[in-house]
């Protein structure tokens, strides 16, 4: 059996700071191969020297040639469709096409038609009931190449039911499997001398978040709850990892992180937060390494890796009761949930915390044993096989 896993046509693989689709690509075709699967994970290049096989890590890249149309923001979905459209050239080759992002599937589902097609949905907003119009144009797209696929996987049962209402698929050819987590790379008690020194963390408690300085994420709920806490608990600092940008290949703050910057400084002791912007694999391991909590304030979510990554690592969790994140979550096991949009909910969850040294530590057991036993790649990639095997 021959499986091409599509990657979106914007990052490269394997992503170095960010690229959650992207590393959900490449991690899958890794874990795939080693159980003799055939797997190739496909993804593009602008330059002939890159085009061909490249075996990184285990995980068999097959990149491809496009031309580059426009740089995102403004020409991403027309890169993404040109992309997929470009796959479709090599597809009669494969037996099961695993596609993951709107557009390039889309070029697929259109061209290509639904022959042995698997759609992983990443969308968090199908969940939710409010969104933009330009999201109900995604959901469109989205909903054809679901209709048109032979297997659609869904993060989480709330993915799911969400699917099935709004996009009237089947749900006989909706799999449940969630997102994985390398257990091997992400651990606890990883040396992180350089990163402690870098930052100033020394003698610090780390609140930790990672992800796009976004509206969507609520990371102005996380400020907003800090700012409480910071003059009572003087041990604490925020850490707030991941691009300032709204979108990838830009590199100019948005407004919004302009504003929780301004916000910051005008209502916190400057040695009490920083702002990292985006950090490789190695530091951001070290990171939740080294974590007292990591929280995801967010509005919408799928299947946020964020979390999983944080509990493989011995970080226990707080999340807003967004999207997936309540399927990941065990409460008062390996985290706590708060409601989504309250900040002074989060505050409150953060203070258990704060007050009981005892139960963090145990929470942090908790967290590895949980991730290990049900996001390793292995798990996640056998489940997916078994998917493929149905086709």
């Amino acid at each position: 059996m021959r499986v091409a896993l599509l990657s979106s046509g914007l990052v490269p693989l394997p992503p170095v700071r960010g690229g959650a689709v992207e590393e959900y690509v490449f991690q899958l075709t890794r874990h795939l191969r080693k159980l003799n699967v055939e797997a190739v994970a496909i993804d593009y290049t602008f330059n002939d020297s890159n085009v061909g096989l490249h075996d990184i890590d285990g995980s068999l890249i097959l990149r491809i040639k496009v031309p580059r149309i426009v740089r995102a923001p403004k020409g991403k979905i027309l890169q993404e469709l040109v992309f997929g459209l470009k796959v479709c050239e090599i597809l009669s080759e494969f037996d099961v096409v695993h596609a993951n992002t709107a557009w390039a599937s889309f070029a697929v589902a259109l061209e290509h038609g639904g022959r042995g097609l698997v759609y992983t949905c990443h969308n968090p907003l199908w969940p939710e009931e409010k969104v933009h119009v330009s999201e109900h144009v995604v959901r469109l797209v989205e909903g054809y190449t679901m209709r048109r696929g032979r297997a659609v996987v869904a993060l989480n049962k709330t993915m799911m039911k969400a699917i099935v209402s709004k996009a009237r698929v089947d749900p006989q050819r909706i799999f449940i499997v969630p997102n994985g987590v390398d257990t091997g790379f992400f651990k606890p008690s990883i040396p992180a001398d350089d990163i402690v020194k870098k930052y100033g963390l020394e003698g610090k408690r780390i609140v930790l978040f990672v992800g796009r300085v976004t509206y969507r994420k609520g990371v102005h709920l996380l400020l907003k709850a800090f700012r409480e806490l910071i003059t009572r608990y003087r041990d604490l600092k925020l850490v707030i990892v991941g691009p300032l940008a709204d979108h990838f290949g830009e590199a100019e703050p948005s407004h919004y992180a302009r504003m929780l910057m301004e916000y910051a400084e005008k209502n916190m002791p400057r040695d009490s937060y920083v702002f990292t912007g985006p950090v490789d694999r190695d530091a951001l391991r070290k990171l939740y390494s080294t974590a007292y909590v990591c929280v995801l304030p967010s509005y919408a979510e799928a299947f946020p890796m964020v979390l999983i990554e944080a509990l493989t690592s011995g970080c226990p969790v707080i999340g807003s009761n967004a999207g997936g994140i309540g399927d990941i979550i065990e409460e008062g096991v390996s985290g706590f949930i708060f409601k989504k949009g309250d900040y002074m909910d989060l505050k409150e969850k953060l203070e258990i915390l704060l007050n009981n040294e005892t139960l963090r530590k145990t929470m942090s057991i908790n967290c590895r044993e949980i991730t290990e036993r049900k996001y390793s790649w292995y798990a996640i990639a056998t489940k997916l096989k078994e998917v493929y095997k149905i086709l």
